[in-house]
Protein backbone atom coordinates (compact mmCIF):
# COMPACT_ATOMS: atom_id res chain seq x y z
CA UNK A 1 0.00 0.00 0.00
CA UNK A 2 1.17 3.53 -0.78
CA UNK A 3 -0.05 6.26 1.59
CA UNK A 4 2.69 8.85 2.15
CA UNK A 5 1.13 11.63 4.21
CA UNK A 6 -0.09 13.11 6.49
CA UNK A 7 -0.91 12.08 10.08
CA UNK A 8 -4.67 12.46 9.82
CA UNK A 9 -4.84 11.10 6.28
CA UNK A 10 -2.84 8.01 7.21
CA UNK A 11 -5.10 7.40 10.21
CA UNK A 12 -8.10 7.74 7.90
CA UNK A 13 -6.53 4.94 5.85
CA UNK A 14 -6.41 2.49 8.77
CA UNK A 15 -9.96 1.20 8.08
CA UNK A 16 -8.71 0.19 4.61
CA UNK A 17 -5.74 -1.57 6.23
CA UNK A 18 -8.16 -3.35 8.56
CA UNK A 19 -10.35 -4.44 5.64
CA UNK A 20 -7.30 -5.78 3.77
CA UNK A 21 -6.12 -7.70 6.80
CA UNK A 22 -9.53 -9.25 7.42
CA UNK A 23 -9.86 -10.24 3.75
CA UNK A 24 -6.35 -11.69 3.59
CA UNK A 25 -5.36 -12.64 7.16
CA UNK A 26 -2.27 -14.56 6.04
CA UNK A 27 -0.99 -11.84 3.72
CA UNK A 28 2.04 -9.66 4.45
CA UNK A 29 0.96 -6.02 4.26
CA UNK A 30 3.57 -3.31 3.79
CA UNK A 31 2.86 0.43 3.65
CA UNK A 32 5.03 3.01 1.90
CA UNK A 33 4.74 6.07 4.13
CA UNK A 34 6.73 9.23 4.81
CA UNK A 35 8.83 9.58 7.96
CA UNK A 36 6.49 12.40 9.05
CA UNK A 37 3.40 10.16 9.11
CA UNK A 38 5.01 6.81 9.94
CA UNK A 39 4.57 7.13 13.74
CA UNK A 40 0.79 6.64 13.49
CA UNK A 41 1.42 3.20 11.94
CA UNK A 42 4.29 2.13 14.21
CA UNK A 43 3.32 -1.03 16.05
CA UNK A 44 0.20 -1.65 13.95
CA UNK A 45 -0.23 -5.43 14.30
CA UNK A 46 -1.89 -5.70 10.89
CA UNK A 47 1.30 -4.66 9.10
CA UNK A 48 4.54 -6.46 8.36
CA UNK A 49 6.65 -3.34 7.90
CA UNK A 50 6.76 0.30 6.87
CA UNK A 51 8.63 1.25 3.71
CA UNK A 52 10.16 4.77 3.67
CA UNK A 53 8.51 7.00 1.07
CA UNK A 54 10.70 9.87 -0.18
CA UNK A 55 10.22 13.17 1.62
CA UNK A 56 10.65 14.90 -1.73
CA UNK A 57 8.90 12.62 -4.24
CA UNK A 58 10.77 13.64 -7.37
CA UNK A 59 10.50 11.45 -10.44
CA UNK A 60 13.99 10.07 -9.74
CA UNK A 61 13.12 9.25 -6.10
CA UNK A 62 9.87 7.56 -7.13
CA UNK A 63 11.71 5.55 -9.80
CA UNK A 64 14.23 4.40 -7.22
CA UNK A 65 11.45 3.35 -4.80
CA UNK A 66 9.49 1.53 -7.50
CA UNK A 67 12.50 -0.48 -8.63
CA UNK A 68 13.32 -1.33 -5.03
CA UNK A 69 9.78 -2.60 -4.45
CA UNK A 70 9.93 -4.64 -7.67
CA UNK A 71 12.28 -7.04 -5.88
CA UNK A 72 9.51 -7.84 -3.36
CA UNK A 73 7.24 -9.36 -6.07
CA UNK A 74 4.00 -8.08 -4.55
CA UNK A 75 0.71 -9.58 -5.77
CA UNK A 76 -1.49 -6.57 -5.03
CA UNK A 77 -0.78 -2.85 -4.84
CA UNK A 78 -3.09 -0.25 -3.28
CA UNK A 79 -2.60 3.48 -3.82
CA UNK A 80 -4.46 5.80 -1.45
CA UNK A 81 -3.06 9.08 -2.69
CA UNK A 82 -4.28 11.42 -5.43
CA UNK A 83 -0.74 11.94 -6.67
CA UNK A 84 0.14 10.36 -10.04
CA UNK A 85 3.65 9.71 -8.69
CA UNK A 86 2.25 7.56 -5.87
CA UNK A 87 0.28 5.53 -8.39
CA UNK A 88 3.32 5.32 -10.64
CA UNK A 89 5.22 3.57 -7.83
CA UNK A 90 2.84 0.60 -8.09
CA UNK A 91 3.41 0.30 -11.85
CA UNK A 92 7.17 0.64 -11.53
CA UNK A 93 7.10 -2.09 -8.88
CA UNK A 94 5.70 -4.51 -11.45
CA UNK A 95 2.65 -5.34 -9.35
CA UNK A 96 0.04 -7.11 -11.52
CA UNK A 97 -3.07 -5.77 -9.75
CA UNK A 98 -2.96 -2.03 -8.97
CA UNK A 99 -5.96 -0.29 -7.39
CA UNK A 100 -5.99 3.39 -6.52
CA UNK A 101 -7.53 6.84 -6.81
CA UNK A 102 -8.16 8.37 -10.22
CA UNK A 103 -8.64 12.03 -9.40
CA UNK A 104 -8.50 14.43 -12.37
CA UNK A 105 -6.98 11.66 -14.52
CA UNK A 106 -4.13 11.02 -12.13
CA UNK A 107 -4.69 7.25 -11.99
CA UNK A 108 -1.46 6.55 -13.85
CA UNK A 109 -0.91 2.84 -14.49
CA UNK A 110 -3.80 1.61 -12.35
CA UNK A 111 -5.76 -1.52 -13.28
CA UNK A 112 -8.64 -0.62 -10.93
CA UNK A 113 -9.66 3.02 -10.50
CA UNK A 114 -11.84 4.76 -7.90
CA UNK A 115 -13.07 8.26 -8.65
CA UNK A 116 -13.81 10.57 -5.71
CA UNK A 117 -17.44 11.58 -5.26
CA UNK A 118 -18.55 15.08 -4.14
CA UNK A 119 -18.77 15.28 -0.37
CA UNK A 120 -17.28 11.82 0.10
CA UNK A 121 -15.27 11.24 3.25
CA UNK A 122 -11.64 10.24 2.69
CA UNK A 123 -12.09 6.97 4.58
CA UNK A 124 -15.04 6.06 2.36
CA UNK A 125 -12.94 6.85 -0.72
CA UNK A 126 -10.10 4.63 0.48
CA UNK A 127 -12.55 1.77 1.06
CA UNK A 128 -14.05 2.40 -2.38
CA UNK A 129 -10.62 1.66 -3.84
CA UNK A 130 -10.92 -1.87 -2.41
CA UNK A 131 -14.45 -2.58 -3.65
CA UNK A 132 -13.55 -3.85 -7.16
CA UNK A 133 -11.22 -6.35 -5.48
CA UNK A 134 -14.08 -7.86 -3.48
CA UNK A 135 -12.76 -6.51 -0.16
CA UNK A 136 -15.60 -5.55 2.17
CA UNK A 137 -15.39 -2.69 4.70
CA UNK A 138 -14.93 -3.63 8.36
CA UNK A 139 -16.15 -0.37 9.85
CA UNK A 140 -15.19 3.27 9.32
CA UNK A 141 -13.48 4.01 12.64
CA UNK A 142 -9.69 4.57 12.62
CA UNK A 143 -7.24 2.48 14.64
CA UNK A 144 -4.18 3.15 16.73
CA UNK A 145 -2.70 0.80 19.32
CA UNK A 146 -1.24 2.68 22.31
CA UNK A 147 2.09 1.12 23.39
CA UNK A 148 2.25 0.05 27.06
CA UNK A 149 5.36 2.21 27.59
CA UNK A 150 3.40 5.30 26.54
CA UNK A 151 0.60 4.42 28.92
CA UNK A 152 3.09 4.14 31.77
CA UNK A 153 4.76 7.44 30.83
CA UNK A 154 1.44 9.30 30.82
CA UNK A 155 0.41 7.76 34.14
CA UNK A 156 3.64 9.07 35.62
CA UNK A 157 3.29 12.57 34.15
CA UNK A 158 -0.32 12.93 35.26
CA UNK A 159 0.49 11.65 38.74
CA UNK A 160 3.05 14.43 39.13
CA UNK A 161 0.78 17.22 37.90
CA UNK A 162 -2.90 16.29 38.29
CA UNK A 163 -4.92 15.54 41.42
CA UNK A 164 -6.52 12.32 40.20
CA UNK A 165 -8.40 11.80 43.43
CA UNK A 166 -11.00 14.27 42.17
CA UNK A 167 -13.64 12.83 39.85
CA UNK A 168 -13.34 15.69 37.38
CA UNK A 169 -13.27 15.13 33.61
CA UNK A 170 -9.88 15.24 31.92
CA UNK A 171 -10.05 17.33 28.73
CA UNK A 172 -7.28 17.60 26.13
CA UNK A 173 -7.22 20.86 24.16
CA UNK A 174 -5.02 21.00 21.04
CA UNK A 175 -5.22 24.58 19.70
CA UNK A 176 -2.54 24.32 17.00
CA UNK A 177 -1.91 21.95 14.13
CA UNK A 178 -2.28 22.61 10.40
CA UNK A 179 1.48 22.29 9.87
CA UNK A 180 2.62 19.54 7.49
CA UNK A 181 5.64 19.10 5.21
CA UNK A 182 5.37 21.74 2.52
CA UNK A 183 2.05 23.10 3.77
CA UNK A 184 1.13 25.45 6.63
CA UNK A 185 -2.47 26.65 6.95
CA UNK A 186 -3.01 29.03 9.88
CA UNK A 187 -6.59 29.57 8.61
CA UNK A 188 -7.41 26.12 10.04
CA UNK A 189 -6.76 27.35 13.59
CA UNK A 190 -9.61 28.64 15.74
CA UNK A 191 -8.52 31.91 17.46
CA UNK A 192 -6.60 31.42 20.75
CA UNK A 193 -8.84 33.83 22.64
CA UNK A 194 -11.84 31.62 21.86
CA UNK A 195 -9.99 28.54 23.07
CA UNK A 196 -9.18 30.47 26.24
CA UNK A 197 -12.84 31.40 26.76
CA UNK A 198 -13.80 27.76 26.18
CA UNK A 199 -11.18 26.55 28.66
CA UNK A 200 -12.48 28.96 31.32
CA UNK A 201 -16.03 27.67 30.89
CA UNK A 202 -14.93 24.03 30.99
CA UNK A 203 -13.02 24.59 34.23
CA UNK A 204 -15.65 26.81 35.87
CA UNK A 205 -18.90 25.19 34.76
CA UNK A 206 -17.87 21.56 34.30
CA UNK A 207 -14.97 21.30 36.75
CA UNK A 208 -12.69 19.96 34.03
CA UNK A 209 -8.95 19.49 34.28
CA UNK A 210 -7.65 20.91 30.99
CA UNK A 211 -4.39 19.80 29.37
CA UNK A 212 -2.94 21.84 26.51
CA UNK A 213 -1.01 19.80 23.93
CA UNK A 214 0.89 20.41 20.71
CA UNK A 215 4.23 20.08 19.02
CA UNK A 216 6.98 22.70 18.91
CA UNK A 217 5.22 24.39 15.97
CA UNK A 218 2.15 24.85 18.18
CA UNK A 219 3.98 26.64 21.01
CA UNK A 220 2.80 30.12 20.04
CA UNK A 221 -0.85 29.03 19.90
CA UNK A 222 -0.60 27.21 23.23
CA UNK A 223 1.09 30.17 24.93
CA UNK A 224 -1.64 32.51 23.65
CA UNK A 225 -4.36 30.26 25.09
CA UNK A 226 -2.55 29.80 28.38
CA UNK A 227 -1.92 33.51 28.95
CA UNK A 228 -5.42 34.58 27.88
CA UNK A 229 -7.30 32.02 29.97
CA UNK A 230 -8.18 33.01 33.53
CA UNK A 231 -8.34 29.43 34.83
CA UNK A 232 -5.36 27.11 35.42
CA UNK A 233 -4.35 24.62 32.75
CA UNK A 234 -1.66 21.95 32.46
CA UNK A 235 0.76 22.74 29.63
CA UNK A 236 2.28 19.64 27.99
CA UNK A 237 3.03 21.27 24.65
CA UNK A 238 6.25 19.87 23.19
CA UNK A 239 6.60 17.39 26.06
CA UNK A 240 4.83 14.37 24.58
CA UNK A 241 5.76 11.87 21.91
CA UNK A 242 2.99 10.86 19.53
CA UNK A 243 2.38 7.58 21.42
CA UNK A 244 2.21 9.54 24.68
CA UNK A 245 -0.30 11.97 23.14
CA UNK A 246 -2.38 8.95 22.12
CA UNK A 247 -2.11 7.54 25.65
CA UNK A 248 -3.18 10.88 27.13
CA UNK A 249 -6.19 11.05 24.82
CA UNK A 250 -7.12 7.48 25.74
CA UNK A 251 -7.18 8.55 29.42
CA UNK A 252 -9.19 11.70 28.72
CA UNK A 253 -12.97 12.04 28.54
CA UNK A 254 -12.77 14.59 25.72
CA UNK A 255 -10.44 15.95 23.02
CA UNK A 256 -10.96 19.40 21.45
CA UNK A 257 -8.99 20.69 18.48
CA UNK A 258 -8.90 21.99 14.94
CA UNK A 259 -8.87 19.92 11.76
CA UNK A 260 -5.56 18.19 12.51
CA UNK A 261 -4.07 14.73 12.78
CA UNK A 262 -4.30 14.89 16.57
CA UNK A 263 -8.09 14.78 16.39
CA UNK A 264 -7.99 11.64 14.27
CA UNK A 265 -5.50 10.13 16.72
CA UNK A 266 -7.91 10.82 19.60
CA UNK A 267 -10.77 9.21 17.67
CA UNK A 268 -8.54 6.23 16.87
CA UNK A 269 -8.07 5.47 20.58
CA UNK A 270 -11.80 5.83 21.28
CA UNK A 271 -11.86 9.30 22.82
CA UNK A 272 -14.83 11.62 22.35
CA UNK A 273 -13.78 14.45 20.02
CA UNK A 274 -15.01 17.91 19.18
CA UNK A 275 -13.34 19.19 16.01
CA UNK A 276 -13.59 22.82 14.90
CA UNK A 277 -13.57 23.19 11.12
CA UNK A 278 -12.95 25.92 8.61
CA UNK A 279 -12.02 26.36 5.80
CA UNK A 280 -11.66 22.61 5.18
CA UNK A 281 -14.72 20.43 4.70
CA UNK A 282 -15.96 18.26 7.57
CA UNK A 283 -17.65 16.12 4.95
CA UNK A 284 -14.23 14.92 3.81
CA UNK A 285 -11.95 15.21 6.79
CA UNK A 286 -13.88 14.93 10.10
CA UNK A 287 -12.79 12.27 12.60
CA UNK A 288 -15.17 9.33 12.36
CA UNK A 289 -16.85 7.51 15.20
CA UNK A 290 -19.98 7.59 17.35
CA UNK A 291 -18.32 9.94 19.85
CA UNK A 292 -17.11 12.53 17.32
CA UNK A 293 -18.79 15.91 16.93
CA UNK A 294 -18.01 18.78 14.55
CA UNK A 295 -18.42 22.54 14.94
CA UNK A 296 -18.21 24.33 11.60
CA UNK A 297 -19.77 27.17 9.63
CA UNK A 298 -23.10 26.00 8.27
CA UNK A 299 -22.03 26.34 4.64
CA UNK A 300 -19.14 23.91 5.23
CA UNK A 301 -21.56 21.00 5.04
CA UNK A 302 -22.55 21.91 1.50
CA UNK A 303 -19.02 22.12 0.14
CA UNK A 304 -16.92 19.20 -1.13
CA UNK A 305 -13.74 20.96 0.03
CA UNK A 306 -12.56 24.31 1.26
CA UNK A 307 -9.07 23.90 -0.18
CA UNK A 308 -7.70 24.80 -3.58
CA UNK A 309 -5.84 21.56 -4.32
CA UNK A 310 -3.51 23.29 -6.78
CA UNK A 311 -2.14 25.76 -4.25
CA UNK A 312 -3.05 23.91 -1.01
CA UNK A 313 -4.58 27.15 0.29
CA UNK A 314 -8.13 28.09 1.26
CA UNK A 315 -10.38 28.23 -1.77
CA UNK A 316 -12.03 31.49 -2.72
CA UNK A 317 -15.09 32.14 -0.54
CA UNK A 318 -14.17 29.20 1.72
CA UNK A 319 -15.91 29.22 5.14
CA UNK A 320 -14.05 31.09 7.88
CA UNK A 321 -13.34 29.20 11.09
CA UNK A 322 -13.96 32.43 13.01
CA UNK A 323 -17.66 31.97 12.29
CA UNK A 324 -17.69 29.18 14.89
CA UNK A 325 -18.90 30.56 18.26
CA UNK A 326 -17.65 29.57 21.71
CA UNK A 327 -21.22 28.77 22.79
CA UNK A 328 -21.58 26.20 20.01
CA UNK A 329 -18.31 24.45 20.87
CA UNK A 330 -19.11 24.46 24.59
CA UNK A 331 -22.53 22.93 23.90
CA UNK A 332 -20.93 20.11 21.87
CA UNK A 333 -18.41 19.50 24.66
CA UNK A 334 -21.02 19.32 27.43
CA UNK A 335 -23.16 16.98 25.34
CA UNK A 336 -20.31 14.49 25.01
CA UNK A 337 -19.19 14.89 28.63
CA UNK A 338 -22.74 14.33 29.89
CA UNK A 339 -23.01 11.23 27.73
CA UNK A 340 -19.72 9.90 29.09
CA UNK A 341 -20.81 10.59 32.68
CA UNK A 342 -24.12 8.78 32.17
CA UNK A 343 -22.28 5.65 31.05
CA UNK A 344 -20.00 5.53 34.11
Amino acid sequence: MVKPCCLGDVLMATPAIRALHVAFPQASIDVAVSAWAAPVLDGNPRLRRLVPYPERPTLRAVLRLGLRLRRERYDLGIGLERSPLANLVLWLAGIPVRAGIDSHRRGVGLTHRARPQPGQHETELYLQVLEPLGIAPQGLHPEYLVPPQAQEAISSKLAQRVDQSRAHPLVVVHPGGAVNPGATMPSKRWPPERYAALVDRLVTEVGATVVLTGSSSDRQAVEAVKHTAHRPVLDLCGRLTLPELAALCARAQLFIGNDTGAGHLAAAVGTATVTIFGPTSPLQYRPLGPKSRVCAPEESWGLPTGIDLRSNRPARHAPDIRQVAVDDVFAACTLLLDHAASRC
